[in-house]
């Protein structure tokens, strides 16, 4: 089977394209297998730094508990130095002309039970309340309330409510709740 020069010519141009369109078609299927690639790559790296944002949340939350573990470590008071607070109390109230009545201490720890069981990060640390009434005018017990945040850091404020005095026209009385800390004894 001879085939003549044009004939050849043909078949081979026929054969070239073929080729060549082959050739396209797989460079095609190449380049969208890259691309699904760089996609799932990409995906991954978003992981990745999501979980380095983590792993660093969770490192900043560490420094901060161990922060505040050691800002309540500061706050314990013993059971004789809380005496003594008491006994300031008595006598800043009886310096600004303020009566101070019903005087309570609540021993009961009020922080909520933790499982203890979980680490040994547990801080040793009990909370009690100390309340108590004042009455005098509104200023001085102010004042008093402001002696009290300056100068004594093992009190805590946690409630305070102040009412006109049905008694005295110019007074209030004050419903005062402190907080201590304390470790169990």
């Amino acid at each position: 089977m001879k085939m003549n020069q044009k004939t050849k010519y043909f078949f081979q141009l026929a054969l070239i394209t073929l080729l060549l369109i082959i050739y396209i078609y797989d460079a095609r299927a190449v380049r969208s297998d890259i691309e699904k690639f760089e996609t799932a790559i990409s995906d991954i790296d978003l992981q990745l730094e999501a979980g380095a944002e983590v792993v660093n949340d969770m490192n900043k939350i560490r420094q901060d508990f161990i922060k505040n573990k050691k800002i309540l470590r500061s706050y314990q008071i013993s059971g004789s130095a809380l005496m003594k607070e008491i006994k300031d109390l008595n006598i800043l109230a009886d310096e600004m002309d303020i009566v101070l009545n019903d005087l309570e201490i609540d021993p009961r720890n009020t922080f909520p039970n933790i499982d203890q069981s979980r680490g040994s990060d547990q801080i040793e640390l009990e909370r009690q309340s100390l309340s108590f009434m004042l009455s005098g005018h509104f200023l001085d017990i102010g004042n008093f309330i402001d002696v009290v945040r300056d100068n004594s850091p093992s009190l805590r404020m946690q409630y305070c409510s102040i009412q006109l005095d049905s008694l005295d026209p110019k007074g209030v009385i004050a419903k005062l709740e402190y907080l201590t800390y304390g470790g169990p004894e």
